[in-house]
């Protein structure tokens, strides 16, 4: 068996880059390894950008973002033996994808403050996102990239670098 988690920046391509800045990724992975060559995989990935200045002009708001999360199986080709340093490979797959754009806009919450060491509460305002509009959708889609394990010392623990595209089917392609 095999699993493994990662995080990095999320660079928005074709359609998306205009609209969207650069965010960030989470990834978990795991699966089955095959052979020494070949592993089944279910990977998680959650992406999150936020819109740029001229998208939420055109909305007209202050404040928004899409996060795109996909749940894909995706068998991973690795390329050298595991007693390699360094471990190329390729992955692809296909699953579910979420994408969820959300805009909002600062708002003041009134609350209460309490102080547990000294036993005493305080009426407060906080600052917060209100979400003025939210939309959702579910679509099919794939992602396709590759990287490079590297070994850490004799254990088994592994650091990775790798690329990946992601694209969701959705009606403007």
């Amino acid at each position: 068996f095999n699993v493994s988690a990662g995080a990095g920046f999320t660079k928005p391509v074709d359609r998306a880059s205009n609209s969207l800045n650069t965010g960030w990724n989470i990834n978990f992975r795991g699966g089955l390894n095959v052979t020494q060559h070949l592993a089944a995989d279910l990977d998680f990935t959650y992406a999150h950008s936020n819109l740029n200045d001229a998208t939420l002009a055109r909305f007209g708001e202050p404040s928004g973002g899409v996060g795109t999360w996909s749940l894909t199986f995706n068998p991973v080709v690795k390329f050298a033996p595991q007693t390699s340093q360094i471990q190329p490979y390729m992955t692809a797959g296909y699953g579910l994808y979420h994408r969820n754009l959300t805009l909002s806009q600062p708002t003041i919450v009134p609350t209460v403050v309490c102080d547990p060491f000294f036993g005493f509460c305080v009426p407060a305002a906080v600052g917060a996102d209100q979400i003025v509009r939210s939309d959702s959708t579910y679509k099919g889609g794939f992602n396709a990239g590759g990287g490079f394990d590297f070994k850490l010392g004799s254990r088994r623990t592994k650091l990775f670098a790798e690329a990946r595209y992601h694209r969701m089917f959705t009606a403007h392609g």
